[in-house]
């Protein structure tokens, strides 16, 4: 396993290295470099993910973020008079006039610390800070992909990954299982912590799998992605916190409707070279999966969160971490909205990961470069337990009656990824990599009913995941930029066999300033099945279920993005992607269960528009908008179809025509205020051009911090669905219809140390 990987690393290593010896394109007579490292200015500490904006006339041109090791690099500015700011939550702005030249001109930040805890963050201009953050938030405004950030989020304690990005991704539809879907696809996104992938194809129940509040910041990287991302159309990059204060703690709770409460408690700092980050958390709601009626079903569920975070700083190029995380999920499933009868299913989940990461920063006449290397652990479990008085409703295709369906799955996933950036110039920087993934664990199926028991499947799962790629991002001019590559994957499964493709992306954009730039791409996609959700127990049952394969397709986008020197910033994109096959998922009648399942042919077209304000002033915002379209054709085979699907082209059950979201802030003095509104055209109910009724949905939430000393107290109250709008995420398809949730009300307290 990681033999494979290293070996495919070392030949990469060698064949870049050449390139080294080899010359080196010049830079841009024209422009200049802005280099630099950021860190503590007590002891020296590297400060990670400082954000770097290259400022003039109070607007960002542009700007970047600090590696793990606190190294910038920002490449073909107009050489003129600009000024350079490095800013990080915990640490005073700091800032330099200067007048940049042709060539390097490097600038080292040493920031001090200043009296802001974490939750004074969640206001975007504090005043107790002695400066506004609205160059910073201009500089997210400018980035490629949407940013979330801890320190801006005001969601409720209830939110879980998946409403993070309904809210940061134009087009993200909240979907019945927990997930989102985004750009109408199923479920083609992958997560990345801290570097190593957490794919989809390794786990169903990612979305439990933490609580947001242990995340530093999160990169939405939807479409158009390079060769380095694999087995997704898009990737959820997250970092966890790496502590850059001496110390700070916090813990909260809250309660609020239908039994909600939680607690969290949180701690972080670091002494010299070493620095750690432990938060643990609960969640209880009477509420864990959403039905029409809550006063006859009965949907109770608890989730258990931790982790912990080492790191240690071996020299100033070389910095190892270790992360643990754990979580448990345990609800009761009114799932049988088909059949309309009072339930108590249950259902537990439980997930993990331990990744050992090691990075290593060098530099070249290029630049800055930096290998990774991870090796990881992912452990999970999924239970299943339909209630004793359950009406059987799962009929297989040869058995004239109907049964109740009882799965019990363990796994274990073992793998290491390799990763190298290499900038060969100002004009050239290349990546390449490999990893592999080895799963292992068990499935076991039971049916049953009053005679009895049915038919039974106790299947290994088996599988693994190799993959390599290379990348290359050429800018002979500013204006023009290039970025190709292209990536080898293999997934084989037990019971499935072998399946590989040669995967090119490439990507043109063109940037007559730096305020827009305007880009082409294409992509070849490739998204194995799930693992553990090879489902054998329709062999058992003596009918012949086809093998789900692999997702294939190709993947085309084109946008243009614009920074207005007024603090808006806006971005128009259009995309088509064609699959042959496509994926999606059914659910067993009267359970929780699903798996996947190939449609012959899937189309899926739109257009998104973000629109972002931030202003000087206390007030900042953001407008989603999309329309979509997922359509599939042709025949549905795999999982368990016993009945039979469309015989027509069909709207797919993820499909949503017309999606928007809005956010406002404001925050002054300590005080901030906070609403947030989601619109759907509905999901359809399996009839062409059939769709469930629309919703508008409203949450808000309001604010203050109050500060004595060290100590900050921040009370807080949540609101959501605030009208109590009662709406169907979806129709009754290839699963039965499922309910958005009702309003809630919360009150949240929080107590922070520095």
């Amino acid at each position: 396993m990681l033999k494979a990987t290293l070996v495919a690393t070392a030949i990469t290593v060698s064949f870049m290295t050449s390139l080294t010896k080899a010359q080196v394109p010049p830079a841009n007579f024209d422009r200049a470099v802005v280099t630099g490292k950021v860190t503590e200015m007590k002891d020296g500490h590297p400060i990670a993910y400082a954000e770097i904006a290259v400022m003039q006339r109070n607007k960002v041109i542009t700007g970047t973020l600090a590696d793990e090791f606190g190294n910038y690099q920002i490449k073909n500015i107009p050489i003129g008079r600009y000024t350079i700011v490095a800013y990080v939550v915990g640490f005073k702005r700091t800032q330099v006039d200067t007048n940049l030249v042709p060539g390097e001109n490097k600038f080292d930040f040493a920031l001090s610390a200043s009296n802001i805890t974490l939750n004074e963050v969640t206001v975007t201009a504090n005043e107790q800070s002695g400066s506004s953050n609205k160059d910073v938030s201009q500089l997210r405004a400018l980035t490629a992909a949407p940013v979330f950030q801890t320190s801006t989020f005001h969601g409720a304690p209830t939110s879980m990954p998946a409403t993070i990005i309904q809210q940061s991704v134009p087009g993200a539809v909240q979907a019945s299982t927990g997930s989102v879907h985004i750009q109408g696809q199923h479920a083609e996104y992958s997560y990345m912590v801290d570097g190593l992938p957490v794919p989809e194809t390794q786990s169903e129940g990612m979305r439990e799998l933490f609580d947001p509040r242990v995340v530093d910041q999160i990169s939405f990287l939807v479409g158009h992605l390079p060769a380095e991302y694999s087995d997704a159309l898009s990737v959820i990059d997250i970092k966890t916190k790496i502590p850059a204060t001496l110390f700070n703690a916090n813990v909260s709770g809250y309660y609020g409707s239908f039994n909600s409460s939680g607690e969290n408690v949180s701690f972080l700092g670091h002494s010299g070279n070493f620095s750690y980050f432990f938060a643990g958390s609960s969640k209880s709601t009477d509420r864990r999966i959403d039905t029409p009626t809550p006063a006859i079903f009965h949907d109770h569920g608890t989730d258990l969160f931790g982790l912990g975070k080492v790191q240690y700083i071996i020299s100033s190029n070389d910095i190892i971490a270790l992360d643990i995380n754990q979580s448990d999920s345990r609800s009761q499933v009114p799932y049988d909205s088909i059949g309309g009868i009072t339930l108590n299913d249950n259902q537990q989940e439980t997930d993990g990961f331990q990744n050992l990461i090691y990075r290593h920063g060098f530099e070249i006449s290029g630049g800055t470069g930096q290998f990774f290397l991870g090796i990881t652990h992912r452990n999970g479990t999924f239970h299943y337990i339909p209630g004793a008085t359950d009406v059987p409703s799962f009929y297989f295709d040869n058995l004239p009656t109907p049964y109740n369906i009882r799965e019990d799955r363990n796994f274990n996933v073992y793998g290491a990824r390799s990763n190298l950036n290499l900038p060969l110039g100002d004009i050239l920087s290349t990546n390449a990599g490999a990893s592999y993934y080895l799963t292992y664990g068990t499935e076991h199926f039971s049916a049953f009913n009053s005679s009895g028991a049915g038919p039974q499947s106790l299947e290994p799962l088996r599988g693994y995941d190799f993959g390599a790629h290379i990348q290359a991002d050429y800018q002979p001019i500013p204006v023009f930029q290039l970025n190709a590559g292209i990536r080898f994957d293999q997934h084989y499964a037990e019971g499935a066999g072998t399946f590989s493709q040669f995967s090119p992306k490439i990507k043109l954009t063109y940037m007559p300033d730096f305020s827009s730039s305007i880009y082409i791409y294409y992509g070849r996609l490739f998204v194995p099945v799930f693992t553990e959700q090879l489902r054998q127990i329709t062999g058992a049952a003596g009918s012949v279920s086809q093998v789900t394969q692999p997702l294939r397709g190709n993947y085309f986008e084109a946008g243009i993005s614009h920074f207005f020197s007024n603090s808006w910033s806006a971005k128009l994109e259009g995309y088509y992607t064609q699959e042959n096959p496509g994926l999606d998922d059914n659910t067993i009648p009267g359970t929780a269960i699903t798996t996947a399942v190939n449609i012959q042919h899937i189309f899926v077209r739109g257009v998104e528009l973000g629109l972002n304000y931030h202003s000087v002033g206390p007030l900042s915002g953001f407008f989603n908008l999309a329309v979509s379209h997922a359509q599939g054709d042709g025949s549905t085979t795999g999982g368990f179809l016993p009945a039979t699907p469309p015989g027509t082209a069909f709207d797919l059950d993820h499909d949503q025509r017309i999606t928007y979201s809005i956010g406002l802030n404001y925050g002054r003095s300590g005080y901030y205020l906070n609403l947030t509104s989601y619109y759907g055209s509905g999901l359809t109910n399996g009839q062409v051009d059939g769709h469930v009724n629309p919703h508008t949905i409203f949450d808000g939430s309001i604010g203050k911090t109050f500060y004595i000393g060290r100590y900050s107290l921040s009370p807080e109250l949540y609101a959501v669905n605030i009208l109590n709008h009662q709406y169907l995420l979806k129709g009754a398809f290839f699963s039965g219809a499922i309910w958005g949730e009702p309003r809630t009300i919360m009150l949240k307290v929080s107590v922070g140390m520095d």
